[in-house]
């Protein structure tokens, strides 16, 4: 009877911390302040169209490690993070769908250091988007964002997507940077 008594109180307790965090996470998708941790300076960072909240991480990924060698620090699964942003709106906002074999747009116009958001709003097949010069690989979803920041050097930067033969059947573009 008593263990019974303590399971139904720690129930009870879970419970209450569970609904305690909905309701803060009701709040906080009322704002407008935005917490995104990106992998490394303009590495990307998923988030969902839908609620404009990162996506869940792995529950290992708040653990924070220190590089002895390189200084680096880097999440529980070694993924670099190095980059906060909070509340930033970005400088260049585009909504863009992955169709067979092309982006559309498939130009990207921004100014060195910018902060750019795509949302796919359509997505056919399985793509991703990579532009090697700004450390972005992203793997497509429909309704999701990628955020990263745009190269600080001025140039055409090409983007692409590295499924198989896909960029030979003409999926590219291209970030141009002025």
């Amino acid at each position: 009877m008593k263990v019974l008594s303590l399971l139904a109180v720690l129930a009870l307790v879970g419970a209450g911390c569970t609904a305690q965090n909905n309701s803060q996470t009701s709040a906080e998708a009322n704002t407008d302040t935005q917490l995104v941790v990106g992998q490394d300076v303009g590495q990307p960072t998923q988030v969902d169209a839908d609620d404009s909240q990162p996506s869940a991480a792995p529950a290992d990924a708040g653990i924070i490690q220190e590089d002895a060698q390189t200084g680096t620090a880097a999440d529980g699964n070694g993924v670099p993070v190095t980059e906060v942003i909070l509340g930033e709106t970005p400088d260049v906002k585009i909504e863009m769908e992955a169709d067979n074999f092309s982006f559309k747009p498939n130009v990207i116009n921004a100014s060195p250091g910018d902060r750019i958001s795509i949302t796919f709003t359509k997505n056919s097949g399985f793509h991703t988007f990579v532009i090697d010069e700004a450390n972005v690989e992203f793997t497509v979803v429909e309704g999701q964002i990628l955020n990263f920041t745009a190269p600080d050097v001025p140039g055409s930067y090409p983007i692409y997507c590295d499924i198989g033969s896909h960029r030979a059947f003409g999926m590219e573009g291209t970030l141009i940077v002025k």
